[in-house]
């Protein structure tokens, strides 16, 4: 939007109109074809995010049309840059929130979702008070259009969200020390970065039209992303899956020379009975805690967790003794066990171990299968020990 527009649909202003129209064509394709996937939060942050920029396009489309045009009050003019400025900001909030979950596999607290939504707030406030006040915008009686002393503020509060996106993704990257999250992190912060780069630009060259064609090129970008995580990772807890966990088996072995490879193949244990008592949701909930506290304390040790099947869990990492692979396993069962301490039910895991061998490398089925008679073991124990309290609680 430029500093004063004057005449009511002058060539600029029509192409205005038709590059928004054309990228809400395509954010409403996408977001109708994202519904058909199975569903999940993140893909839920995703459709708000497009169904948000399909209406943010469309009220600059509706300001062409209205600004300057003597047919609608100065009203009109006023409540569709409100809202716009508002959609704005609301739409580079989902974006961060989505960014969060698809790096951490996890939503914001509460209360930091809390204070994230304060600059929607902030936005709708100003742009609200400047029909008083023209702090961030005026409209004249003749329905004219005009920025106002601190009209920067409606494009840096998305701005420094977005920047926030960037370099969070960008830091995250730099942290893991895991190849395929490190790829994705920085695919999301140079994708983050055309968003910003398009409105820095409408800022300084305000009859440069470039900010819906970027947003637009990066949700392109996004789904495709998304899309290509359905292929690796578990829709209901969002842990890899078993594809990309032999993918990163195949990686791991061949690059790790100097440590031993371990992986553990674990189960919830009683997961029928969660199932016939609480219910086949709550057993879904049961899953997403188990796979939260793998993933939470795997996080620290270079791991890798993954759910392959129901209830089986793999996690696979690197230890330089076996003592301290017995530590890290004994750790998982700990970490899990913790996640249920506020349920109606204990949450506990049987867990085999494994180590690789240098056959593993052409065989990795082979290596996974130990782990899986490991497991098997550890339960067939777990029983016998079980049926001998009973047999002594009898005899007592």
């Amino acid at each position: 939007m430029g500093n004063v527009r004057r005449c009511m649909m002058t060539p600029e202003k029509m192409l205005y109109a038709e590059l928004n129209m054309f990228c809400i064509v395509i954010l409403l394709i996408l977001a109708h074809k994202l519904r058909r996937v199975d569903k999940s939060i993140e893909q839920s942050y995703l459709i708000r995010l497009l169904i948000g920029l399909s209406t943010l396009f469309l009220f600059d489309v509706l300001w062409a049309i209205i600004d300057s045009n003597p047919f609608y009050s100065y009203y009109v003019n006023y409540a569709v840059n409100i809202l716009y400025f508002t959609t704005s900001t609301t739409c580079a909030y989902y974006c961060l929130c989505y960014l969060h979950l698809s790096l951490f596999a996890r939503e914001f607290t509460k209360g930091i979702d809390a204070l994230l939504k304060i600059p929607i707030w902030i936005t709708a406030g100003l742009c609200t008070a400047s029909i008083w006040t023209g702090w961030v915008f005026t409209v004249s009686p003749d329905n004219v259009y005009r920025r106002g002393p601190l009209y920067v503020i409606q494009f840096l509060i998305p701005l420094l969200y977005m920047t926030g996106d960037s370099l969070a993704s960008l830091y995250f990257g730099v942290k893991s020390k895991q190849s395929r999250i490190r790829k994705k992190a920085w695919m999301l912060a140079g994708i983050m970065i055309l968003p910003v780069i398009g409105s820095i630009t409408e800022v300084v060259l305000p009859d440069v039209t470039v900010i819906c064609v970027f947003v637009t090129f990066s949700m392109i970008s996004v789904i495709f992303d998304f899309q290509q995580q359905q292929i690796t990772r578990d829709s209901l807890t969002l842990l890899p899956n078993r594809y990309a966990l032999m993918q990163h088996l195949e990686e791991r072995l061949s690059r790790n020379k100097k440590q031993q490879v371990y992986v553990i193949f674990a189960d919830v244990d009683y997961f029928k009975s969660i199932n016939d008592n609480f219910g086949h949701l709550e057993g879904d909930h049961a899953l997403c805690y188990v796979a939260n506290a793998l993933r939470a304390a795997a996080r620290s040790n270079d791991a890798f967790p993954a759910r392959i099947s129901g209830d089986e869990f793999v996690v696979v990492f690197s230890a330089d003794t076996k003592l301290q692979a017995e530590k890290f396993r004994q750790s998982l069962k700990d970490a899990v066990l913790h996640a249920s301490r506020n349920l109606p039910y204990s949450l506990i895991i049987s867990a085999g171990m494994t180590c690789s061998e240098d056959a593993d490398r052409e065989n990795i089925s082979a290596l996974l299968d130990r782990a899986d008679a490991e497991l098997y073991k550890e339960k067939k124990q777990r029983k016998a020990k079980e049926k001998g309290m009973i047999v002594e609680n009898a005899a007592s």
